[in-house]
């Protein structure tokens, strides 16, 4: 790239063609098009991006776009940039009588499902088992079994991909079933536009007559009251109409702060299963899928570097294989040592590895009781509790999957742990000093790393 010939608006346009050539129509006006770039800094190879919302800056987080966004600037300057995006609102225009505006017409927002989002794509691994196992079987009997379905976890861990299968699924076995996604903010802004044009009862029906509501980001209705009464509505109606609802979150309902009490009865009227971080064989089994779906032949260590660095989350990890595929097509090899100048420029650090056997030692020396005493049969309340804590530990701590965590414990069936860390965390939200002393020993947990 020549620094003196590098003009921003020629690099965003471009950038944006390609988007727009790669995604659908919808997507992009309402995802990429409102971007403005407004800085290049050519040193640290960064280009400054402005969103004039927070629902787009979220799009492009669970988009996946950032990643798109680096593939298509090397196709533009042939060379790497990452993008930072930041949301700066504009004041809203004011508009006259005379404007040439429909001010009654009403359309429910429907995004059309990323087609790319199927099982087929899915790599499934201890952390996201059981998640995927309800995916599966809501997908073949919708409204049936697991209604509603939620899917919880972190940023980044595919909790939209899933969600996603099932509705290409449903799509795939029912070619007539009316699918509707969505975010959470999408339908605040659709009952909001709706009474602006006295159009309330065709939101209702665009969003009561459906064969299956795919809601992303449930917890964006925390502390909005109005929105969640009419969201309750519509969800009574869809799920005793036996059609299927699947919402995903970054936390269970109950811990939603200011959620109300009767929703979080509803959400958890079905099922919840959390998707933690992958483990390092899931992890290399997505590289390898990465690389046989887009053709390219990586030796095993590149693609064992990779996975073993990168441990945060799925997103980060296809970040980083993208980026070498870049490295690729640019004509430089696919190996070790390019893969690592990969991760120091994505700025990637390995983050340290808690086990299931650091958690039991140290909640053993916690509670004063022997390490056997706390993985075997015995079920004394001087045991119990500290059992409990411990698989609540290694829950939040690590991405142990939950039946490994009940292997741990003497065997113990994955509906043991669930009851364990649940008790635990009721007991954190009400008895003050269970919190102090369980911050404590994950403290102690993480020092000893």
């Amino acid at each position: 790239m020549n620094e003196n010939f590098f003009d921003l608006n020629t690099f965003w346009s471009g950038v944006q063609a390609r988007f727009a050539e790669n995604m659908g129509e919808t997507a992009y006006e309402n995802w990429i098009r409102p971007v403005k770039a407004v800085n290049a800094n050519l040193e640290t190879r960064t280009v400054s991006l402005q969103a004039p919302s927070d629902l787009i800056l979220q799009a492009w987080d669970n988009g996946n776009y950032t990643a798109k966004f680096m593939e298509y600037a090397y196709d533009v300057e042939h060379d790497f940039f990452k993008p930072d995006l930041k949301v700066v609102k504009e004041k809203p225009k004011l508009v006259r009588k005379t404007d040439d505006l429909d001010q009654s017409s009403f359309v429910a927002t429907d995004y059309e499902l990323n087609s790319a989002f199927t099982f087929e794509n899915w790599v499934v691994g201890d952390a996201n088992e059981l998640a995927t196992s309800a995916a599966i079987a809501v997908s073949e009997q919708p409204g049936k079994q697991y209604n509603p379905l939620l899917i919880y976890g972190s940023s980044g861990l595919g909790k939209t991909h899933l969600m996603e299968a099932i509705g290409n699924k449903v799509q795939e076995l029912e070619p007539n079933a009316i699918i509707r996604y969505i975010t959470t903010d999408d339908f605040m802004n659709d009952w909001v536009d709706a009474i602006s044009k006295k159009k309330t009862a065709e939101f209702t029906s665009n969003y009561e007559n459906v064969d299956i509501l795919l809601v992303d980001d449930i917890q964006m209705l925390q502390g909005k009251d109005r929105f969640q009464e009419e969201f309750f509505n519509i969800f009574n109606k869809i799920t005793k109409s036996q059609k299927q609802i699947v919402m995903t979150s970054d936390v269970l309902p109950k811990d939603i702060p200011g959620l109300n009490t009767r929703l979080v009865s509803r959400f958890m009227q079905g099922v919840a299963y959390d998707i933690q971080k992958p483990d390092y064989p899931t992890r290399l089994a997505i590289l390898k899928n990465k690389a046989e779906e887009t053709g390219m032949n990586i030796d095993i260590q590149t693609l064992s570097l990779i996975a073993e660095e990168v441990d945060s989350n799925v997103r980060e990890l296809e970040g980083a294989f993208n980026t070498l595929t870049l490295m690729a097509r640019s004509g430089k090899k696919i190996n070790v040592a390019n893969a690592e100048k990969i991760l120091e420029h994505l700025n990637i650090t390995k983050q340290k590895v808690i086990t299931i056997e650091d958690v039991q030692r140290v909640v053993a020396e916690e509670y004063d009781v022997s390490l056997a005493d706390l993985i075997g049969k015995k079920r004394n309340s001087d045991i119990v509790m500290p059992r409990q804590v411990a698989m609540y530990l290694i829950r939040h701590l690590t991405d142990i999957s939950l039946p490994k965590i009940g292997q741990a414990f003497g065997g113990r069936d994955h509906t043991t742990v669930m009851h364990g860390t649940e008790k635990i965390a009721d007991l954190i939200e009400k008895d003050l000093t269970v919190k102090q002393r369980i911050e404590t020993i994950s403290a102690k947990i993480k020092e000893r790393q």
